[in-house]
């Protein structure tokens, strides 16, 4: 595949990584309006208790329809602690944590204004560390979904939608599997921190 389109993601689920990692080229939407509940501004992990998603408080005063590049993170609510512990407490007993914690740990303990702009910089960690040579560009001006065809998945990877991409999850160790069974579409950190090779 050479070029896929996607939205910008938290520490997105596995499968926009497969994708990513399938092209030769990733164009981050960067021109859309902000969506609330989707990948912009959460990840899955899965903990003791089950899956948990973990939500980056957004700015009061943001608007419907407020470009996605405008989108300011409040700080206030203490979310970059929360997230770390959470974090900590899921994958502490991974066979990776250790080794990979130190490559993630800035995204939890400095404030970056802007969510487009943490998202693009972990996607772009997230990239080098799966040795992927895929260069990712961002969009010029906003196109309706579907407009780039087949490889256009800004919006159907997506929490609330059952749409798939049409790669099937690959099952692999997970750190509560024995208690939960595989659970797909988690947070590429539970990839890493489970199956990172070096």
């Amino acid at each position: 595949m050479n070029e896929v389109w996607l939205s910008t993601a938290y520490f997105g689920p596995v499968r926009y990584f497969q994708e990513i990692r399938q092209a030769r080229k990733v164009t981050i939407e960067a021109f859309e309006s902000y969506e609330r509940q989707s990948w912009r501004n959460r990840c899955r992990i899965l903990t003791a208790n089950g899956a948990l998603d973990l939500s980056i408080p957004i700015a009061k005063g943001h608007s419907p329809g407020q470009p996605i590049r405008d989108v300011r993170i409040d700080y206030r609510q203490g979310w970059q602690k929360l997230h770390y512990r959470s974090i900590e407490s899921a994958y502490r007993h991974s066979p990776f944590y250790e080794y990979l914690l130190d490559e993630f740990r800035e995204y939890w303990e400095k404030p970056c204004r802007f969510l487009f702009d943490l998202n693009l910089s972990i996607t772009e960690k997230v990239i080098r560390l799966i040795r992927s040579e895929t260069t990712v560009a961002l969009t010029q001006r906003f196109e309706q979904p579907g407009f780039y065809g087949p490889n256009d998945f800004r919006y159907s990877i997506h929490p609330k939608k059952e749409k798939s991409t049409g790669i099937a999850p690959v099952p692999y160790h997970q750190v509560f599997i024995d208690r939960f069974g595989f659970v797909p579409d988690l947070s590429i950190l539970d990839w890493l921190f489970n199956c990172f090779r070096t």
